[in-house]
Protein backbone atom coordinates (compact mmCIF):
# COMPACT_ATOMS: atom_id res chain seq x y z
CA UNK A 1 0.00 0.00 0.00
CA UNK A 2 1.28 2.99 -1.46
CA UNK A 3 2.33 6.12 1.39
CA UNK A 4 -0.70 8.43 0.19
CA UNK A 5 -2.98 5.31 0.55
CA UNK A 6 -2.31 4.63 4.32
CA UNK A 7 -2.31 8.22 4.54
CA UNK A 8 -6.15 8.32 3.22
CA UNK A 9 -7.01 5.08 4.52
CA UNK A 10 -5.65 6.11 8.19
CA UNK A 11 -7.64 9.53 8.12
CA UNK A 12 -10.93 7.40 6.48
CA UNK A 13 -10.46 5.28 9.60
CA UNK A 14 -10.61 7.95 12.03
CA UNK A 15 -13.38 9.74 10.34
CA UNK A 16 -15.56 6.58 10.29
CA UNK A 17 -15.15 5.63 14.25
CA UNK A 18 -16.63 8.86 14.93
CA UNK A 19 -19.33 9.45 12.08
CA UNK A 20 -20.39 5.67 12.16
CA UNK A 21 -20.91 5.64 15.96
CA UNK A 22 -23.24 8.84 15.74
CA UNK A 23 -24.70 7.63 12.74
CA UNK A 24 -26.17 4.33 14.26
CA UNK A 25 -26.86 5.94 17.75
CA UNK A 26 -28.84 8.49 15.98
CA UNK A 27 -30.46 5.52 13.31
CA UNK A 28 -31.58 3.92 16.75
CA UNK A 29 -32.97 6.59 18.13
CA UNK A 30 -35.82 6.81 15.34
CA UNK A 31 -37.86 4.24 16.58
CA UNK A 32 -37.79 5.92 20.07
CA UNK A 33 -38.85 9.30 18.94
CA UNK A 34 -41.40 8.08 16.59
CA UNK A 35 -42.87 5.94 19.78
CA UNK A 36 -42.77 8.81 22.14
CA UNK A 37 -43.65 11.95 20.09
CA UNK A 38 -46.21 12.80 17.89
CA UNK A 39 -46.38 12.94 14.42
CA UNK A 40 -46.58 16.64 14.84
CA UNK A 41 -44.25 16.77 17.80
CA UNK A 42 -41.87 15.15 15.67
CA UNK A 43 -42.61 17.28 13.01
CA UNK A 44 -42.39 20.60 15.63
CA UNK A 45 -38.50 19.48 17.03
CA UNK A 46 -37.18 18.88 13.04
CA UNK A 47 -38.20 22.12 12.27
CA UNK A 48 -37.10 23.73 14.89
CA UNK A 49 -33.55 21.40 14.66
CA UNK A 50 -33.39 22.93 11.26
CA UNK A 51 -33.52 26.48 12.12
CA UNK A 52 -31.34 26.31 14.59
CA UNK A 53 -28.99 24.30 11.89
CA UNK A 54 -28.75 27.30 9.68
CA UNK A 55 -28.84 30.37 12.46
CA UNK A 56 -26.29 29.25 13.99
CA UNK A 57 -23.03 29.34 11.61
CA UNK A 58 -25.23 32.79 10.47
CA UNK A 59 -24.64 33.80 14.41
CA UNK A 60 -20.90 32.95 14.53
CA UNK A 61 -19.76 33.79 10.52
CA UNK A 62 -19.60 30.37 10.04
CA UNK A 63 -15.94 30.90 11.43
CA UNK A 64 -15.37 27.05 12.79
CA UNK A 65 -14.92 26.31 8.94
CA UNK A 66 -12.42 28.61 8.99
CA UNK A 67 -10.88 27.70 12.06
CA UNK A 68 -10.42 24.37 10.28
CA UNK A 69 -8.88 25.21 7.00
CA UNK A 70 -6.57 27.63 8.37
CA UNK A 71 -5.39 25.01 10.77
CA UNK A 72 -4.83 23.08 7.77
CA UNK A 73 -2.11 25.47 6.57
CA UNK A 74 1.76 24.21 7.09
CA UNK A 75 3.37 26.52 9.90
CA UNK A 76 -0.07 27.86 11.41
CA UNK A 77 0.00 29.50 13.78
CA UNK A 78 -3.31 27.49 16.17
CA UNK A 79 -3.56 30.47 19.26
CA UNK A 80 -3.83 33.08 17.00
CA UNK A 81 -6.48 31.36 14.87
CA UNK A 82 -8.52 30.15 18.04
CA UNK A 83 -8.10 33.58 19.24
CA UNK A 84 -10.66 34.73 16.50
CA UNK A 85 -13.09 31.73 16.83
CA UNK A 86 -13.06 32.69 20.11
CA UNK A 87 -13.70 36.07 19.80
CA UNK A 88 -16.79 35.94 17.63
CA UNK A 89 -18.01 33.04 19.57
CA UNK A 90 -17.76 35.22 22.87
CA UNK A 91 -19.96 38.22 19.97
CA UNK A 92 -22.32 35.44 19.12
CA UNK A 93 -23.68 34.66 22.70
CA UNK A 94 -24.23 37.88 23.40
CA UNK A 95 -26.09 38.58 19.90
CA UNK A 96 -28.06 35.73 20.84
CA UNK A 97 -29.41 36.83 23.48
CA UNK A 98 -30.57 39.92 21.94
CA UNK A 99 -32.27 38.63 19.34
CA UNK A 100 -33.85 35.54 20.96
CA UNK A 101 -36.79 37.80 21.53
CA UNK A 102 -38.35 37.82 18.74
CA UNK A 103 -39.09 34.32 18.85
CA UNK A 104 -41.97 35.74 20.47
CA UNK A 105 -43.40 36.78 16.80
CA UNK A 106 -43.59 32.82 15.89
CA UNK A 107 -46.08 30.75 18.15
CA UNK A 108 -44.56 27.58 17.50
CA UNK A 109 -41.24 28.30 18.84
CA UNK A 110 -42.28 31.23 21.59
CA UNK A 111 -42.81 28.72 24.08
CA UNK A 112 -39.33 26.76 23.65
CA UNK A 113 -37.70 30.97 23.53
CA UNK A 114 -34.57 30.11 25.76
CA UNK A 115 -33.89 26.79 25.50
CA UNK A 116 -33.80 27.20 21.23
CA UNK A 117 -30.99 30.09 22.21
CA UNK A 118 -29.08 27.52 24.60
CA UNK A 119 -29.47 24.70 21.85
CA UNK A 120 -27.90 27.40 19.20
CA UNK A 121 -25.64 28.94 21.29
CA UNK A 122 -23.88 25.44 22.77
CA UNK A 123 -23.74 24.27 19.07
CA UNK A 124 -21.74 27.05 18.20
CA UNK A 125 -19.09 26.52 20.79
CA UNK A 126 -19.07 22.58 20.33
CA UNK A 127 -18.84 22.56 16.51
CA UNK A 128 -16.12 25.48 16.69
CA UNK A 129 -13.59 23.43 19.52
CA UNK A 130 -14.33 20.03 16.84
CA UNK A 131 -13.63 21.81 14.13
CA UNK A 132 -10.19 22.96 16.05
CA UNK A 133 -9.25 19.46 16.85
CA UNK A 134 -9.98 18.50 12.94
CA UNK A 135 -7.65 21.73 12.15
CA UNK A 136 -4.82 20.11 14.28
CA UNK A 137 -5.40 16.77 12.68
CA UNK A 138 -6.55 15.25 16.31
CA UNK A 139 -9.33 13.12 14.37
CA UNK A 140 -9.49 10.10 17.14
CA UNK A 141 -10.04 13.22 19.64
CA UNK A 142 -12.50 14.24 17.14
CA UNK A 143 -14.43 11.68 16.41
CA UNK A 144 -14.28 10.14 20.23
CA UNK A 145 -16.07 13.74 20.97
CA UNK A 146 -18.89 12.98 17.84
CA UNK A 147 -19.47 9.85 19.77
CA UNK A 148 -19.47 11.51 23.24
CA UNK A 149 -21.93 13.94 21.64
CA UNK A 150 -24.78 11.71 20.09
CA UNK A 151 -24.02 9.10 23.29
CA UNK A 152 -25.16 11.89 25.43
CA UNK A 153 -28.27 13.32 23.68
CA UNK A 154 -29.25 9.42 23.07
CA UNK A 155 -28.99 8.75 27.01
CA UNK A 156 -30.73 12.30 27.54
CA UNK A 157 -33.50 11.68 25.20
CA UNK A 158 -34.35 8.27 26.86
CA UNK A 159 -34.40 9.67 29.96
CA UNK A 160 -36.41 12.82 29.37
CA UNK A 161 -38.47 11.64 26.56
CA UNK A 162 -39.82 8.14 27.85
CA UNK A 163 -38.86 8.08 31.64
CA UNK A 164 -39.84 11.85 32.71
CA UNK A 165 -42.27 12.74 29.49
CA UNK A 166 -40.61 15.74 29.05
CA UNK A 167 -41.58 15.68 25.08
CA UNK A 168 -40.80 18.42 22.88
CA UNK A 169 -38.95 20.43 26.08
CA UNK A 170 -36.91 17.27 26.75
CA UNK A 171 -35.51 16.57 23.27
CA UNK A 172 -34.24 20.34 23.48
CA UNK A 173 -32.76 20.39 26.70
CA UNK A 174 -31.52 16.82 25.63
CA UNK A 175 -29.50 18.51 23.14
CA UNK A 176 -28.23 21.17 25.12
CA UNK A 177 -26.78 19.63 27.33
CA UNK A 178 -24.88 17.08 24.96
CA UNK A 179 -23.53 20.17 23.10
CA UNK A 180 -22.22 21.80 26.67
CA UNK A 181 -20.63 17.99 27.43
CA UNK A 182 -18.87 17.78 24.04
CA UNK A 183 -17.68 21.75 23.72
CA UNK A 184 -15.86 21.14 27.20
CA UNK A 185 -14.36 17.68 25.86
CA UNK A 186 -13.18 19.57 22.71
CA UNK A 187 -12.27 22.42 24.37
CA UNK A 188 -10.08 20.11 26.43
CA UNK A 189 -8.81 17.61 24.05
CA UNK A 190 -7.94 20.78 21.45
CA UNK A 191 -5.92 22.36 24.58
CA UNK A 192 -8.16 25.57 24.26
CA UNK A 193 -7.18 27.27 27.42
CA UNK A 194 -3.48 27.78 25.74
CA UNK A 195 -5.34 29.82 23.48
CA UNK A 196 -6.97 31.61 26.14
CA UNK A 197 -3.77 32.25 27.89
CA UNK A 198 -1.99 33.68 24.78
CA UNK A 199 -4.84 35.51 23.39
CA UNK A 200 -4.18 37.97 20.82
CA UNK A 201 -5.63 38.52 17.15
CA UNK A 202 -3.13 38.78 14.12
CA UNK A 203 -5.78 41.27 12.23
CA UNK A 204 -4.44 40.25 8.79
CA UNK A 205 -5.54 36.26 9.93
CA UNK A 206 -8.51 37.40 11.29
CA UNK A 207 -9.47 39.34 7.66
CA UNK A 208 -8.34 36.30 5.80
CA UNK A 209 -10.51 34.08 7.94
CA UNK A 210 -13.21 36.37 7.86
CA UNK A 211 -13.45 37.03 4.31
CA UNK A 212 -13.18 32.81 3.83
CA UNK A 213 -16.06 32.35 6.24
CA UNK A 214 -18.19 35.28 5.54
CA UNK A 215 -18.62 34.40 1.72
CA UNK A 216 -19.73 30.76 3.15
CA UNK A 217 -22.93 32.42 5.26
CA UNK A 218 -25.06 32.99 2.14
CA UNK A 219 -23.90 29.62 1.36
CA UNK A 220 -25.16 28.24 4.43
CA UNK A 221 -28.80 30.42 3.97
CA UNK A 222 -28.55 28.54 0.70
CA UNK A 223 -27.92 24.95 1.44
CA UNK A 224 -30.30 25.63 3.96
CA UNK A 225 -32.93 26.45 1.32
CA UNK A 226 -31.84 23.05 -0.47
CA UNK A 227 -31.89 20.84 2.65
CA UNK A 228 -34.67 22.42 4.47
CA UNK A 229 -36.68 24.66 3.02
CA UNK A 230 -39.10 21.68 1.90
CA UNK A 231 -39.54 20.91 5.76
CA UNK A 232 -40.92 24.34 6.24
CA UNK A 233 -42.78 24.27 2.96
CA UNK A 234 -44.45 20.56 3.70
CA UNK A 235 -45.61 22.36 7.26
CA UNK A 236 -47.80 25.14 5.57
CA UNK A 237 -48.81 23.42 2.81
CA UNK A 238 -49.51 19.97 4.41
CA UNK A 239 -49.28 20.15 7.82
CA UNK A 240 -46.43 19.11 10.54
CA UNK A 241 -47.76 15.57 10.47
CA UNK A 242 -46.73 15.31 7.09
CA UNK A 243 -43.41 16.92 7.90
CA UNK A 244 -42.61 14.57 10.15
CA UNK A 245 -43.33 11.36 7.82
CA UNK A 246 -40.96 13.05 5.54
CA UNK A 247 -38.50 13.55 8.49
CA UNK A 248 -38.49 10.18 8.81
CA UNK A 249 -38.12 9.46 5.36
CA UNK A 250 -34.93 11.31 5.38
CA UNK A 251 -33.08 9.51 8.17
CA UNK A 252 -32.09 6.19 5.69
CA UNK A 253 -30.35 8.24 3.03
CA UNK A 254 -28.98 10.24 5.94
CA UNK A 255 -26.98 6.76 5.94
CA UNK A 256 -25.68 7.17 2.73
CA UNK A 257 -24.28 10.61 3.11
CA UNK A 258 -22.88 9.04 6.25
CA UNK A 259 -20.35 6.94 4.03
CA UNK A 260 -19.46 9.31 1.76
CA UNK A 261 -19.11 11.86 4.17
CA UNK A 262 -16.77 9.97 6.31
CA UNK A 263 -14.36 9.72 3.15
CA UNK A 264 -14.84 12.92 2.05
CA UNK A 265 -13.75 14.28 5.26
CA UNK A 266 -10.61 12.44 5.24
CA UNK A 267 -10.15 12.95 1.52
CA UNK A 268 -9.77 16.77 2.04
CA UNK A 269 -6.74 16.39 4.07
CA UNK A 270 -4.86 14.06 1.30
CA UNK A 271 -5.75 16.59 -1.76
CA UNK A 272 -4.55 19.25 0.34
CA UNK A 273 -1.65 17.27 0.86
CA UNK A 274 -1.43 16.24 -2.95
CA UNK A 275 -1.63 19.72 -4.18
CA UNK A 276 0.28 20.15 -7.47
CA UNK A 277 1.61 16.52 -7.46
CA UNK A 278 2.56 15.03 -10.78
CA UNK A 279 -0.18 12.60 -11.47
CA UNK A 280 -2.76 14.96 -9.01
CA UNK A 281 -5.48 14.87 -12.18
CA UNK A 282 -4.82 10.91 -12.38
CA UNK A 283 -4.94 10.71 -8.46
CA UNK A 284 -8.16 12.42 -8.11
CA UNK A 285 -9.74 10.55 -11.35
CA UNK A 286 -8.93 7.18 -9.27
CA UNK A 287 -10.24 7.86 -6.67
CA UNK A 288 -13.72 9.47 -7.85
CA UNK A 289 -14.37 6.57 -9.99
CA UNK A 290 -13.75 4.19 -7.38
CA UNK A 291 -16.11 6.91 -5.35
CA UNK A 292 -18.69 6.50 -7.80
CA UNK A 293 -18.99 2.60 -7.75
CA UNK A 294 -19.12 2.27 -3.79
CA UNK A 295 -22.04 5.11 -3.98
CA UNK A 296 -24.26 3.17 -6.19
CA UNK A 297 -23.40 -0.43 -4.92
CA UNK A 298 -24.63 1.06 -1.39
CA UNK A 299 -27.67 3.28 -2.97
CA UNK A 300 -29.24 0.31 -4.41
CA UNK A 301 -28.68 -2.18 -1.78
CA UNK A 302 -30.83 0.02 0.24
CA UNK A 303 -33.66 0.48 -2.13
CA UNK A 304 -33.74 -3.53 -2.30
CA UNK A 305 -34.56 -3.32 1.65
CA UNK A 306 -35.81 -0.04 2.15
CA UNK A 307 -40.08 -1.27 1.97
CA UNK A 308 -39.64 -4.20 4.26
CA UNK A 309 -37.33 -2.73 6.56
CA UNK A 310 -39.69 0.52 7.24
CA UNK A 311 -42.06 -2.21 8.40
CA UNK A 312 -40.01 -2.98 11.18
CA UNK A 313 -37.83 0.10 11.66
CA UNK A 314 -41.12 2.48 12.71
CA UNK A 315 -44.31 2.93 14.31
CA UNK A 316 -47.05 2.39 11.52
CA UNK A 317 -47.93 5.55 11.31
CA UNK A 318 -44.37 6.51 9.78
CA UNK A 319 -44.35 3.52 7.58
CA UNK A 320 -45.22 5.68 4.05
CA UNK A 321 -42.03 7.20 4.51
CA UNK A 322 -40.41 4.54 1.80
CA UNK A 323 -42.75 6.65 -0.93
CA UNK A 324 -40.06 9.23 -0.67
CA UNK A 325 -36.77 7.89 0.26
CA UNK A 326 -36.02 6.73 -3.70
CA UNK A 327 -35.97 10.56 -4.93
CA UNK A 328 -33.95 10.94 -1.44
CA UNK A 329 -31.64 8.48 -1.79
CA UNK A 330 -30.47 9.29 -5.47
CA UNK A 331 -30.40 12.77 -4.20
CA UNK A 332 -27.69 11.91 -1.95
CA UNK A 333 -25.40 9.97 -3.73
CA UNK A 334 -25.23 13.00 -6.20
CA UNK A 335 -24.92 15.20 -3.60
CA UNK A 336 -21.97 13.22 -1.90
CA UNK A 337 -20.05 13.21 -5.68
CA UNK A 338 -20.63 17.44 -5.46
CA UNK A 339 -18.95 17.37 -2.24
CA UNK A 340 -16.30 15.15 -3.75
CA UNK A 341 -15.88 17.92 -6.30
CA UNK A 342 -15.94 20.72 -3.57
CA UNK A 343 -12.92 19.68 -2.08
CA UNK A 344 -11.42 21.74 -4.81
CA UNK A 345 -12.91 24.66 -3.56
CA UNK A 346 -11.12 23.46 0.31
CA UNK A 347 -7.73 23.23 -1.42
CA UNK A 348 -7.74 26.61 -3.06
CA UNK A 349 -9.71 28.50 0.13
CA UNK A 350 -12.29 29.03 -3.20
CA UNK A 351 -15.15 29.79 -0.89
CA UNK A 352 -17.19 32.01 -3.68
CA UNK A 353 -17.26 28.63 -5.97
CA UNK A 354 -19.13 27.14 -2.55
CA UNK A 355 -21.32 30.07 -2.75
CA UNK A 356 -21.97 29.83 -6.42
CA UNK A 357 -23.43 26.02 -6.83
CA UNK A 358 -25.46 26.58 -3.31
CA UNK A 359 -27.38 29.06 -5.48
CA UNK A 360 -27.54 27.29 -7.87
CA UNK A 361 -29.06 24.01 -6.10
CA UNK A 362 -30.95 26.75 -4.09
CA UNK A 363 -32.88 28.40 -6.84
CA UNK A 364 -34.14 24.98 -8.29
CA UNK A 365 -34.66 23.78 -5.11
CA UNK A 366 -37.00 26.60 -4.15
CA UNK A 367 -38.90 26.90 -7.71
CA UNK A 368 -39.41 23.26 -7.51
CA UNK A 369 -40.64 23.23 -3.86
CA UNK A 370 -43.44 26.01 -5.04
CA UNK A 371 -44.51 24.24 -7.72
CA UNK A 372 -44.56 20.63 -6.98
CA UNK A 373 -45.34 20.48 -3.51
CA UNK A 374 -48.90 21.92 -4.07
CA UNK A 375 -49.35 18.91 -6.87
CA UNK A 376 -47.44 16.06 -5.61
CA UNK A 377 -47.46 16.67 -1.63
CA UNK A 378 -44.63 15.38 0.12
CA UNK A 379 -43.04 13.76 -3.65
CA UNK A 380 -42.92 16.98 -4.99
CA UNK A 381 -40.70 18.14 -1.71
CA UNK A 382 -38.40 14.79 -2.12
CA UNK A 383 -38.05 15.26 -6.32
CA UNK A 384 -37.06 19.20 -5.83
CA UNK A 385 -34.76 18.00 -3.57
CA UNK A 386 -33.24 15.30 -5.55
CA UNK A 387 -32.74 17.79 -8.85
CA UNK A 388 -31.29 21.05 -6.65
CA UNK A 389 -28.41 18.11 -5.56
CA UNK A 390 -27.91 16.76 -9.31
CA UNK A 391 -28.14 20.98 -10.05
CA UNK A 392 -24.87 21.50 -7.77
CA UNK A 393 -23.30 17.69 -8.52
CA UNK A 394 -23.28 19.28 -12.29
CA UNK A 395 -22.27 23.16 -11.67
CA UNK A 396 -19.54 21.84 -9.68
CA UNK A 397 -18.20 19.34 -12.04
CA UNK A 398 -17.91 22.00 -14.71
CA UNK A 399 -16.93 24.90 -12.38
CA UNK A 400 -14.01 22.65 -10.93
CA UNK A 401 -12.20 21.85 -13.86
CA UNK A 402 -10.20 25.15 -13.47
CA UNK A 403 -8.27 23.05 -10.50
CA UNK A 404 -8.66 19.46 -11.72
CA UNK A 405 -10.78 17.69 -14.58
CA UNK A 406 -13.01 15.06 -13.33
CA UNK A 407 -14.34 12.97 -16.05
CA UNK A 408 -18.05 12.68 -15.31
CA UNK A 409 -19.85 10.81 -18.31
CA UNK A 410 -18.11 7.21 -18.03
CA UNK A 411 -20.89 4.66 -19.83
CA UNK A 412 -20.50 2.95 -16.60
CA UNK A 413 -21.47 5.54 -14.25
CA UNK A 414 -24.17 6.72 -16.24
CA UNK A 415 -25.73 2.74 -16.79
CA UNK A 416 -25.77 2.63 -13.03
CA UNK A 417 -27.41 5.82 -12.38
CA UNK A 418 -30.30 4.39 -15.23
CA UNK A 419 -30.55 1.44 -12.91
CA UNK A 420 -31.09 3.40 -9.60
CA UNK A 421 -33.72 5.18 -11.02
CA UNK A 422 -35.27 1.75 -12.35
CA UNK A 423 -35.52 0.75 -9.10
CA UNK A 424 -36.73 4.13 -7.58
CA UNK A 425 -39.75 3.08 -9.75
CA UNK A 426 -40.01 -0.23 -8.98
CA UNK A 427 -40.67 0.23 -5.26
CA UNK A 428 -43.95 1.50 -6.22
CA UNK A 429 -44.63 -2.20 -7.61
CA UNK A 430 -46.50 -4.50 -5.01
CA UNK A 431 -45.80 -7.41 -3.77
CA UNK A 432 -43.04 -10.43 -4.74
CA UNK A 433 -42.95 -9.48 -8.41
CA UNK A 434 -41.55 -6.11 -7.45
CA UNK A 435 -38.99 -7.10 -5.44
CA UNK A 436 -37.31 -9.67 -7.56
CA UNK A 437 -36.93 -7.14 -9.89
CA UNK A 438 -34.99 -4.92 -7.17
CA UNK A 439 -33.09 -7.57 -6.83
CA UNK A 440 -32.44 -8.21 -10.27
CA UNK A 441 -31.41 -4.96 -10.51
CA UNK A 442 -29.14 -4.88 -7.45
CA UNK A 443 -27.64 -7.72 -9.53
CA UNK A 444 -26.83 -5.59 -12.33
CA UNK A 445 -25.46 -2.69 -10.13
CA UNK A 446 -23.33 -4.40 -8.42
CA UNK A 447 -21.73 -6.32 -11.43
CA UNK A 448 -21.54 -3.12 -13.31
CA UNK A 449 -19.71 -2.19 -10.12
CA UNK A 450 -17.62 -5.42 -9.17
CA UNK A 451 -14.15 -3.05 -9.54
CA UNK A 452 -14.38 -1.68 -6.10
CA UNK A 453 -15.52 -4.84 -4.13
CA UNK A 454 -12.65 -6.87 -5.83
CA UNK A 455 -10.50 -4.23 -4.82
CA UNK A 456 -11.85 -4.30 -1.95
CA UNK A 457 -10.75 -8.10 -1.52
CA UNK A 458 -7.70 -8.15 -3.25
CA UNK A 459 -6.52 -5.28 -0.30
CA UNK A 460 -7.87 -7.32 2.30
CA UNK A 461 -6.21 -10.59 1.22
CA UNK A 462 -2.68 -9.05 0.65
CA UNK A 463 -3.21 -7.38 3.84
CA UNK A 464 -4.01 -10.26 5.91
CA UNK A 465 -1.01 -12.36 3.78
CA UNK A 466 1.77 -9.96 4.65
CA UNK A 467 0.20 -9.94 8.52
CA UNK A 468 1.20 -14.11 8.81
CA UNK A 469 4.38 -13.66 7.29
Amino acid sequence: MSRRSRYLLKNTVSFALGKFGTRLISFFLVPLYTYALLTEEYGTVDLISTVCTVVMPILILNISEAVMRFCLDHGADHKKIMSTGLLLLVFATGLGALLTPILYLFPSFSGYMWLIYAYVISMAYSQVFLCYLRGQEKLTAYSIGSILHTASAAGLNILFLVVLHWGIQGYLLAYVLSNVITAVYAAAAGRVDQAVKAFGLDRELSKAMIRFSVVLIPNTFMWWIINSSDRVMVTAFIGAAANGIYAVSYKIPSLLSTVSEVFNQAWLYSAIREKNSADETAYHNAIYHNMVQALVIVTAGVMMVIKPFLGLYVAPEYESAWRYTPYLLIGFLFLSLATFLATSYSMHKDSLGFLLSSIMGAGVNLVLNLLLIPALGVSGAALATCASYVAVFLFRAVHTRKYIHIRILRWKHLLCYGLLIAMGALLFVQGVIGQVLLVVLFLAVLALSREFPEMLVRSIVKKVKNHGK
